[in-house]
């Protein structure tokens, strides 16, 4: 996982370079996106979203251990949307 997360960091552009936390949040959703689209569809993409919002509001009431961040969100919420994407383009 960390060889990809490199490999994640090398293709990112130089001006503007994306946060591993980001990276990994992103990879998540879309390895979530992709599972539970298989079962439930593009609904898949409802249910990541729902899990990304979980977790914020966990790390919100945790604030000595964690941080609360939209742009996390975002980035599960993106992933989601990419896996379901990619799984409903393989079955058509």
């Amino acid at each position: 996982m960390e060889k990809l997360f490199a490999l994640l960091a090398k293709l990112s552009s130089p001006r503007i370079p994306v946060p591993l936390d980001k990276q990994t949040h992103f990879v998540i959703g879309a390895l979530l996106g992709l599972v539970f689209s298989v079962v439930i569809g593009y609904w898949a993409i409802l249910i990541v979203a729902l899990i990304a919002v979980a977790k914020e509001v966990y790390d919100y009431k945790h604030p000595l251990i964690h941080t609360c961040d939209f742009y996390d969100w975002l980035a599960t919420t993106l992933g989601g949307i990419l896996g379901a994407g990619i799984w409903h383009q393989l079955i058509l």
